[in-house]
């Protein structure tokens, strides 16, 4: 039984009594604007890369203040009794990336939309051509929880430490160093004693996450045992780790943290170490 994911069925018979938040992004090396295919009813927008992230930061999508996303969840009318469901238009990329910056503050009445705005299309759900207008401001309230977002450091000093793992959500090829990164002037390879498993290996083909035990035995091949009581969580710019937060979560993991500035960051710095595999 999932704890942080409602289905698309679920979503049509209780959408009068949720928030519905579109977190879709254009990923690396797309061109123009976020335009999502359609949008599914009473949704509004969570924009991760512009309202939503550190306008401070020349990285991408880096976590905003608590005081910025406590303003803007107002805006968009969340209270914080509400029920919110987060989605994407990919079927699952950005939207546990929203999820995980509501746990982060404190706010655990969030859910994924398993398989997003794909599944919905696909079961034939009614959509719309514009996001729904908020009828008035919440009283949303910001409980930034430490840990939830780790730096560049504290990733560093975790490094040798034998019960904590960094698990890193890139493809294969980047993790290995074998291919050039989207982002323009960054490394390749991957953070020293981190291990890989690509975010596309916990979904379907239809974007769903797979079932928990195939996902419990995926984190276990890896080497996340009872000894670990650390799990990190890296990727291209913070986003897609959240997936593996998710599933660490959902397989009954706790002590999750994710590294914000991910390989945006750690592949530019020439004196932070690196781990390239051979060909």
């Amino acid at each position: 039984m999932t704890k942080n994911i409602k289905s698309c069925q679920w979503l049509f018979e209780n959408q009068a009594n949720v928030i519905v938040l579109d977190a879709g992004i254009v990923k690396p090396g797309e061109k123009g604007n976020y335009s999502p295919p359609a949008i599914i009813p009473t949704a509004l927008r969570f924009d991760i890369s512009k309202n939503l992230s550190d306008e401070y930061s020349n990285l991408p999508n880096m976590m905003c203040s608590e005081h910025v996303f406590q303003a803007e969840m107002r805006q968009l009318g969340i209270d914080g009794t509400d029920t919110v469901v987060v989605y994407d238009d990919k079927g699952l990329f950005s939207a546990a990336r929203a999820w995980w910056m509501f746990k982060a503050m404190g706010f655990d009445r969030v859910f994924i939309l398993d398989g997003g705005l794909k599944q919905w299309m696909a079961l034939s759900y009614e959509t719309t051509s514009e996001y729904s207008a908020v009828k008035q401001v919440g009283n949303f309230t910001a409980m930034p929880r430490e840990q939830y977002f780790i730096d560049k450091n504290q990733v560093l000093a975790c490094i040798p430490r034998q019960d904590t793992l960094l698990l890193d959500a890139r493809g294969q090829q980047r993790f290995k160093g074998i291919v050039s990164e989207p982002r323009a002037g960054m490394r390749s390879g991957h953070i020293p004693q981190s291990v890989n498993l690509p975010y596309t290996n916990v979904l379907t083909e239809q974007g769903l996450l797979k079932p928990l035990p195939e996902l419990a035995q995926l984190l276990k091949d890896l080497g996340v045992n009872e000894t670990i009581k650390t799990l990190q969580f890296s990727c291209g710019s913070g986003v897609t780790a959240c997936i593996l937060a998710l599933v660490a979560l959902e397989c009954g993991y706790s002590n999750l943290q994710v590294y914000d500035g991910s390989w945006s960051e750690w592949g530019q710095l020439a004196d932070y170490p690196i781990t390239v595999c051979e060909r």
